[in-house]
């Protein structure tokens, strides 16, 4: 068996501008987006509906930014989301946060009023729009000239993997369509059928784990739409479903859009897409504790893993891919990103991919001091060849292409038998 898992890296050659963290920052600092958004808001909610004001958010966002190292978009919505979790409730009942809040008010500074209050309740929802709305723009309004060329490229690669073996899951940590647009044809199943109460498309427990190919979002997606029974909805359009999660949000009728569920610590405000810095809590519900279930056994049932554009930041996939490593030594794993300069595993700062690379994939216990990796090339031949043409061996299990993954697509099928 084989599984790919793509990660954010491997939508960026599709579109202009670039679909990358960069990019979505920008969009989720941007005054105009959250003005669209209110108004959006106001609009379905009514005009009397009580949310904070773009104003109150965006210097919340500046305060953020103003730290330290520029957050990215993932940690400004970890902090949004935790703000918002402590005002929508003003009991304690059973959220650890609004619990540990209280404590240290009443211990520390027992006057202090709760600055943050319900109107931030639905602000992570909006944040989630944002990040939507932009990916369906650039996809409406922005593809690269080559997409369906790239688009192509990419359905081939997935089906060499389908010529060798019978089974193979496709795993996606993106929001956007491009896995969607490849996938015609190569007999991939989803899994979702419509529901016999309410006729909502829903996932197929059975039918989806049964499956011998099946392609599936850990994350969320833009065609998803989280409804009130806990569980997503799935719309075959992604610009549909954009317009549902508005029209039904906070309804009553069945189906109705839901932008939170209860946490253990705080409120959970990943829905119908996961950001953030804690996304396990996701997991709690369905599709996605199928969805983690799935690429538990997939892991464990692959002998070859294709990681594209991944960048190891997610400590609930990296378990699994060091399990999978551990697993049988004749596993083989594929990076595939880019990497800008020489590879040299002499020395490796922590936030270096490299780094990372050996840190979740590799079983030898390696020798450490403060931010660098001491490491010696156990093929230097390899790291020489890694530097030269692109792609060979980084090391036992672990081979790495690192000249980009548009580069990549253009020739794989040169490499394919390496890749066997």
């Amino acid at each position: 068996m084989r599984t790919f898992i793509f990660g954010a890296g491997a939508s960026i050659p599709f579109f202009s501008p670039r679909l990358d963290t960069s990019y979505l920052t920008e969009q989720v600092c941007c005054k105009s987006n959250w003005e669209r958004v209110m108004d959006k808001y106001r609009h379905f909610k009514g005009q009397d509906a009580s949310i904070v004001s773009v104003e109150r958010v965006l210097r919340t966002i500046d305060t953020i930014m103003s730290f330290g190292t520029k957050p990215n978009f993932e940690q400004i919505a970890e902090i949004l989301d935790k703000i918002s979790s402590l005002g929508f409730d003003s009991n304690l009942g059973d959220n650890m946060l609004n619990l540990l809040i209280a404590t240290l008010n009443t211990e520390f500074c027992p006057k202090n009023n709760r600055p943050f209050r319900s109107d931030w309740k639905d602000v992570p929802f909006l944040f989630r729009e944002i990040i939507a709305e932009a990916i369906l723009d650039l996809q409406n309004s922005h593809k690269v000239e080559h997409y369906q060329e790239l688009i192509d490229l990419q359905r081939k690669f997935i089906g060499v993997a389908c010529n060798h073996d019978e089974e193979v899951s496709v795993v996606s940590l993106n929001y956007d369509d491009c896995i969607f647009d490849s996938l015609y044809g190569l007999g991939f199943e989803k899994g979702y059928r419509p529901t016999n109460a309410n006729y909502l498309m829903q996932l197929n427990v059975p039918e989806f784990m049964k499956a011998k190919r099946v392609v599936y979002f850990p994350h969320g997606h833009i065609k998803f739409q989280f409804v009130d029974n806990n569980n997503v909805t799935y719309h075959p359009d992604s610009n549909a479903a954009n317009d549902d999660r508005w029209e039904n949000i906070d309804g009553l009728v069945v189906g109705s859009t839901t932008g939170i569920t209860n946490g253990k610590f705080a409120y959970n405000f990943n829905t119908f897409i996961s950001t953030g810095q804690t996304k396990d809590d996701g997991f709690n519900n369905p599709p996605y504790s199928v969805y983690y279930q799935r690429l538990a056994i997939d892991l464990y049932k692959s002998n070859t893993v294709y990681i594209v554009g991944y960048s190891f930041g997610d400590e609930h996939f990296n378990r699994l891919l060091r399990s999978f490593i551990e697993i049988n030594p004749d596993n083989k794993v594929f990076v595939i990103d880019y990497y800008d300069g020489q590879i040299d595993l002499a020395s490796h700062a922590s936030d270096d991919l490299i780094y990372r690379i050996y840190h979740y994939l590799n079983t030898e216990w390696r020798l450490s001091y403060s931010e660098s990796l001491i490491l010696q090339p156990e093929n230097p031949e390899e790291q020489n060849r890694i530097n030269q043409t692109g792609f060979g061996l980084l090391f036992p299990q672990v081979y790495y292409y690192k000249n980009g993954y548009e580069n990549f697509l253009k020739e794989f099928q040169g490499i394919q038998e390496l890749m066997s």
